[in-house]
């Protein structure tokens, strides 16, 4: 899928995207690897959002939540072969 857009940049970058000859094909190769940073920058924020929670929970519900974690991890593997 494409989305059409219109947007303002310098005259140097304007430049280099008539001359190029595909404007699209020439942003895009130019966004794609910001694209996986951002990705990456949003997963590991997750993960250290999900980290100081974890560590802030009382151990009763982390004891609690043990069973709950291993029956699933059983139901996910269930059939699985290594």
């Amino acid at each position: 899928m494409t989305v059409k857009m219109t947007v303002s940049v310098p005259d140097d970058v304007a430049e280099f995207l008539r001359d190029s000859g595909n404007a699209s094909a020439a942003v895009t190769e130019a966004v794609r690897p910001l694209l996986a940073d951002a990705r990456r920058a949003r997963q590991r924020a997750a993960a250290q959002a999900m980290a100081e929670w974890q560590r802030s929970r009382p151990a009763a519900d982390v004891e609690n939540d043990t069973a709950l974690i291993e029956a699933s991890n059983d139901a996910a593997l269930a059939g699985a072969e290594w």
